[in-house]
């Protein structure tokens, strides 16, 4: 077998989710479609893609359908209603690959500019797309749940796919990417691998009046795998020696 030339070079950044969500098909999941997605909504992960490197190549990519369609919301019939906190209808150690992209967005359900914004198509764009938690820490909580559950039912050497993204809740950034990394390996998890998708675009709230964050243009995909060989780091233990 010859070396990997460059253009072949699985990269850890892109502006496309398709291309990073094939690249670990292929490079952690045998290639094999993935069982489950407990976020699934409409679907977009999933299907024939035309998309572009960074390096400027084109090329068509599938990433087939997931076996097992879960939400807490359905969009379709074929997408089997969960809820937060509960099982999910699986057995344990039961599946190899799972799916997740839970909310990142804090905003009250019943907040008046939510009620009253007439169906404005313009406004609370973000809430409407990605639903929302709130107060903010009903998030980790809610994270924390989906990371155990998705432990109970991956079969070992099993992996997650988990995309997050930090956000602002209360003028403090609310870290959950790396949140999500700790609390994963607390619970068992290898970090097998990470990825960045980079965006050009990002939607821009008008309640802003004056800047405090840099506004986030990019979101993570981590690996996380439940390994009985391969177990979390403990970054702590060499200061233990000290």
């Amino acid at each position: 077998m010859g070396n990997i030339k460059y253009n072949d070079v699985i990269r850890s950044i892109s502006y496309d989710q398709h291309e990073i969500l094939y690249n670990i098909m292929k490079m952690h999941n045998n290639g094999k479609p993935f069982d489950c997605d407990i976020t699934y909504s409409t679907g977009k992960f999933y299907g024939k893609f035309n998309v572009e490197t960074l390096d400027g190549n084109k090329a068509e990519i599938e990433i087939p359908q997931p076996k097992f369609k879960f939400d807490v919301c359905p969009q379709s019939d074929d997408v089997v209603q969960i809820e937060d906190g509960k099982p999910l209808p699986l057995e344990d150690n039961s599946i190899s690959s799972i799916v997740v992209d839970l909310p990142f967005v804090v905003s009250p359900h019943t907040a008046p500019s939510i009620l009253n914004d007439n169906g404005d198509k313009k406004k609370n764009i973000i809430f409407k797309r990605f639903s929302s938690y709130y107060p903010w820490h009903t998030m980790p909580q809610s994270y924390s749940r989906w990371l155990k559950e998705c432990y109970r039912v991956l079969k070992n050497e099993g992996i997650v796919v988990w995309k997050s993204q930090s956000t602002i809740s209360g003028s403090k950034n609310i870290m959950m990417p790396y949140y999500s990394w700790m609390e994963a390996e607390k619970n068992g998890f290898y970090t097998l691998d990470e990825f960045i998708i980079l965006a050009k675009n990002r939607l821009h709230s008008g309640k802003i009046k004056k800047q405090e964050h840099a506004r986030k243009f990019h979101s993570h995909f981590f690996v996380f795998k439940k390994s009985l060989r391969e177990k979390p780091i403990n970054y702590y233990k060499w200061l233990e020696k000290k």
